[in-house]
C-alpha cells in the first residue's frame, strides 16, 4: 500500500513539474513497440524500456505498443532488425524518432561466441540504427563520448539521459537479510556477496568465479542468466567448475532481487565495460556496500572511495586484489559509502529521469498531433 501511495505521489509530482516547465502541451502518445523487444526482457535494455514506460506514464502521457495505432513519437531501444523498419514507418508518418544508444562496439566485445570478430560489423549495424534517430539518447557522458567518434557517423543531437532507478522500490530493508539467507539455506550470520547480470566474460564472471574460489568461507550468488547456447566455451567451463560456494539461481523478479541487494553483505560488480549499469544504481539505492572494477565509466563518474570502492585492472593478479579489498570491506575496514550511494541514486530516480525526458521531447519538437479533420461533402 505504501508503494502504491508513493507511486501516486510520484505521478502527480512529475505532472505538476512538467506543467510548470511549460513543456507539456497536452498528453503525448508515445510508441514503445513490443515486437522483437521482448527478446531483451531479461537484459539491461529490457529494464531500460520498463523505466521509460514508467517515466512516460508519470508525465501523463500514453504508452502505445502497436505501431499500427496513432502515436506522436517513437522510442527505439534494441539493436534488432525491426528497429530499422519501425524508424522508417515513423518517418513515413512524419513522427519524431528517438533512438536509445544502449550498445557500443566496446560493450559487444567479450559477450557471445565470435563477438570479438563481429564487433566491427556490429558497430556498423548499430551506427546505421542510431543514424535513423532525429535525436539519439544515451545513458552516460561516457557512452556519448564513444558514439560521438567519427566511425559512428552520427549527425543528430545526442542527449544524455540516465536509465534511472526506482528509489521508492529499491531501498534499504533490514528484514531482507534473514529472508535472503533462508531462501539460500544459509545460517543467519553467513556472509553473502552478490552480483547481477548476464553470464558473460564482459560482465566479469570469470574473475568473479575465481574470487569465490579463493574465499570459500563466503557464499557468492550470481543473479541473472544467459541462454546456454550463447555462452562462450570459457564461461561454460567456469560455470561447470565453479566452487560449491558459488551459486547461480538464474533470473529473479524485482522483489526477489531487491531482497538480494538488501540482504547481502556486499555487491561485487566486476564488469569490464558498461554504458551505465542499471544494477549498480539498484545496489546503491538499496545501500549495500559495493565493490566494482575501476573501468573508465566508473573511474570518471564515481571515483574510488566516493560512491563505490574499486579495484582497477585485469589479468592474473586482479582476482587476488579483489579478494583483498572485498575481505576488507566485509570486515568493516573500508569507509562506509552507502549513504553517499543512496544520495547519488536519488539523483537518477525515475522522477528526475521523467523530467529530463520531457525536456528531450521539447528539444526534439515533439508535440501531440492535431486531431484529424472530419470529412465533409463541401456543400
Amino acid at each position: 500500500m505504501l508503494l502504491k501511495s508513493r507511486s501516486r505521489r510520484r505521478i502527480a509530482s512529475s505532472r505538476q513539474l512538467a506543467h510548470r516547465k511549460g513543456s507539456d502541451d497536452g498528453p503525448l502518445r508515445v510508441l514503445l513497440p513490443g515486437g522483437l523487444a521482448s527478446l531483451a526482457r531479461e537484459s539491461g535494455i529490457g529494464a531500460a524500456i520498463r523505466h521509460q514506460e514508467s517515466a512516460v506514464r508519470s508525465l501523463g502521457h500514453e504508452v502505445v505498443t502497436s505501431p499500427l495505432r496513432p502515436f506522436d513519437v517513437v522510442h527505439l531501444n534494441t539493436p534488432f532488425p525491426d528497429t530499422l523498419l519501425l524508424a522508417g514507418w515513423a518517418r513515413l508518418r512524419r513522427r519524431p524518432v528517438l533512438v536509445w544508444a544502449h550498445s557500443t562496439e566496446d560493450d559487444f566485445r567479450d559477450s557471445f561466441p565470435g563477438s570479438n570478430r563481429l564487433a566491427p560489423l556490429f558497430r556498423r549495424w548499430i551506427a546505421l540504427l542510431y543514424r535513423c534517430g532525429d535525436t539519439v539518447v544515451t545513458p552516460s557522458e561516457y557512452s556519448k563520448q564513444l558514439i560521438s567518434a567519427p566511425k559512428y557517423g552520427l549527425r543528430a543531437s545526442i542527449r544524455v539521459l540516465s536509465n534511472g532507478v526506482d528509489t521508492g522500490f529499491f531501498r534499504a530493508d533490514a528484514t531482507a537479510r534473514g529472508r535472503l539467507r533462508s531462501s539460500l539455506g544459509l545460517a543467519p550470520d553467513a556472509p553473502v556477496v552478490i552480483s547481477v547480470g548476464m553470464q558473460l566474460r564482459r560482465k566479469g564472471i570469470l574473475d568473479w568465479v575465481e574470487v569465490a574460489r579463493r574465499m570459500p568461507h563466503v557464499t557468492f550468488v550470481w543473479y541473472g542468466r544467459t541462454d546456454p547456447r550463447l555462452l562462450t566455451t570459457e564461461v561454460q567451463r567456469a560455470l561447470a567448475g565453479a566452487p560449491a560456494n558459488a551459486l547461480f539461481p538464474g533470473y529473479m523478479q524485482a522483489a526477489q532481487l531487491r531482497d538480494a541487494y538488501c540482504g547481502a553483505d556486499a555487491f561485487c560488480f566486476l564488469t569490464k565495460e558498461e554504458t551505465e549499469g542499471i544494477v549498480l544504481w539498484e545496489a546503491l539505492a538499496c545501500e549495500v556496500p559495493t565493490l566494482v572494477r575501476g573501468i573508465p565509466l566508473y573511474r570518471e563518474a564515481m571515483p574510488d572511495g566516493v560512491l563505490t570502492h574499486q579495484v582497477t585492472g585485469d589479468g592474473p593478479e586482479f582476482a587476488g586484489q579483489v579478494v583483498g579489498k572485498l575481505q576488507a570491506q566485509l570486515d568493516g575496514e573500508l569507509a562506509d559509502l552507502t549513504a553517499a550511494g543512496r544520495h547519488a541514486a536519488e539523483g537518477v530516480d525515475l522522477d528526475q529521469v521523467a523530467l529530463q525526458l520531457q525536456e528531450i521531447y521539447r528539444l526534439a519538437g515533439v508535440r501531440p498531433a492535431p486531431p484529424a479533420r472530419p470529412v465533409t461533402n463541401g456543400a
